[in-house]
């Protein structure tokens, strides 16, 4: 899938900077699919998820209780509306109102050409005495290639079955059960997956074999684990429908993607796809066992000089996992140089097993940099918010600056064409104190990054004052670039 909001996880919860949000009453969570069908083009699935314990039940015709809530969708584009539904979505029907209840799903699909829409859901419950209509807004991208090989969305799994019957949740002899969340607790030992690859035989002619792989890279620096990777040989055709499973049981705590690509017989790339999710593990296996057979002699690091040990492990947090970071800090606070050294080396042997020096010398030169690019008073440049993402995502492919607009804070504009397999994403940093050079990022589009919808006005506040929350984008300043440059972006 490439939507633009690649996991559209929506639990309906307060913040969408971090992909959620809230309805005062009913708990639901989304996300979205897109698929293309051969004989219909492109079309987007929804899954949405809603949480039994917040919705009402009453008794029906029955004499069952059951949950009754009206669902409005639409995707549109300068207010033309492309695609609709608009139905009440019942749950399973109870006897009382005290029994265990699931959470119910609906799936939906909507035929969409390739495309920017707006995305609009609105969830009632009819049940309730007083109901309260949920709204809620959101940018996605259709824009899978029918001509090209490429792969769909890549669809999580909460369970299959065989089955010959044709609904919204079968595809290609399967009747499947979405996981509607990214979030693998402690209990999910194995993560589900469905996708399909199309025109593989534009590349490779039909019937000939190519390499599936399938794989868990961590999301922070693209780190591939050998530990989770299954590859299969499949033959070539016009649609290759992919279920298949990755054993998660050890796999640790952190933020993760999921990964498939499909490789020619010289291992040429062809297509990829991936998705991101999140593991909570807390018996997995820890930074500190995983260093246990790491030996520093005859290695680079056995050269380091220990005063500066510390702050080598301090640069490495830009390109860290959150459980490395963790670790790390410990490790500086233990004052333990042999520890700190096998974490160095460690650290670089899992991102380059061949030649980790020559990884750290190359990183070591990108935050010396840093350093002299974006450093401030208090802070050295790779601690600063730009400093962080130019050492994680490299060189932005746009920077623009602004500093002397009247009525605005100084700020960047930073676009990357590319990111993690999506595409044009930006970042908006700030200079409030105007005195400091420190630019704290205050806005993005990419995925785990801070997300303010606000964020124009934030800008502008240096000369206005706004009497609504609500108000997003910034009034028209004399000598203000703001839209334009942002809107350019895109």
């Amino acid at each position: 899938m490439k939507l633009r909001h690649h996991f559209l996880f929506a639990c309906l919860s307060i913040l969408f900077s971090a992909l959620s949000v809230q309805a005062k009453n009913i708990k639901a969570y989304l996300m979205m699919s897109e698929f293309i069908s051969v004989s219909q083009g492109n079309f987007v699935e929804t899954y949405l998820s809603i949480n039994s314990r917040s919705i009402t039940y009453a008794l029906n015709e029955n004499k069952k209780y059951q949950a009754n809530i009206r669902i409005n969708i639409t995707f549109s584009r300068h207010d033309s509306v492309f695609a609709y539904g608009k139905y009440n979505l019942l749950s399973p029907e109870y006897d009382d109102t005290i029994s265990k209840k699931a959470n119910f799903i609906d799936v939906q699909r909507f035929l969409l050409k390739p495309g920017d829409y707006t995305f609009d859901l609105s969830i009632v419950d009819n049940k309730n005495t007083q109901p309260q209509s949920f709204k809620f807004s959101q940018q996605v991208k259709v824009e899978l290639n029918t001509q090209t090989p490429g792969f769909s969305s890549i669809e999580l799994i909460d369970s299959y079955a065989k089955s010959e019957e044709k609904d919204n949740l079968s595809k290609n002899g399967y009747h499947i059960i979405p996981y509607v969340s990214s979030y693998f607790p402690e209990s999910k030992n194995e993560i589900l997956f469905y996708t399909e690859m199309y025109n593989s035989n534009r590349d490779i002619p039909d019937g000939e074999n190519l390499v599936l792989n399938t794989f868990i890279e961590t999301f922070e620096s693209q780190i591939k684990l050998s530990d989770y990777f299954r590859f299969s040989k499949v033959k070539s055709s016009s649609v290759i429908p992919i279920l298949n499973s990755l054993n998660i049981s050890n796999l640790s705590s952190g933020n993760y993607n999921l990964v498939v690509e499909a490789r020619d017989k010289e291992n040429k790339l062809i297509a990829d796809q991936r998705i991101f999710f999140q593991r909570n593990n807390p018996k997995a296996v820890t930074p500190e066992t995983d260093m246990e057979s790491v030996t520093v002699e005859n290695s680079f690091v056995q050269k380091l000089n220990t005063d500066t040990l510390s702050e080598y492990i301090k640069y490495l947090y830009p390109i860290s996992t959150r459980i490395e970071k963790d670790y790390a800090d410990n490790v500086i606070k233990s004052n333990d140089v042999l520890k700190k050294k096998k974490y160095f080396l460690n650290f670089w042997q899992k991102r380059n097993s061949l030649s980790p020096e020559v990884a750290w010398n190359e990183y070591l030169q990108q935050v010396k940099e840093v350093n002299k690019m974006f450093k401030t008073q208090t802070r050295k440049g790779y601690a600063t918010d730009r400093g962080r993402v130019y050492l994680q995502y490299g060189k932005p492919d746009s920077r623009l600056v602004y500093d002397r607009e009247p009525s605005l804070y100084p700020y960047e504009l930073w676009q990357y064409y590319k990111i993690n397999q999506r595409s044009n994403r930006r970042f908006v940093f700030m200079n409030s104190d105007l005195v400091s050079n420190n630019y704290p990022l205050i806005h993005s589009d990419a995925l785990g990054e801070v997300r303010d919808d606000r964020w124009q006005t934030r800008l502008n506040k240096r000369n206005t004052i706004y009497k609504s929350f609500d108000e997003e984008k910034a009034n028209d300043q004399f000598g203000t670039n703001l839209r334009d440059a942002y809107d350019i972006s895109r």
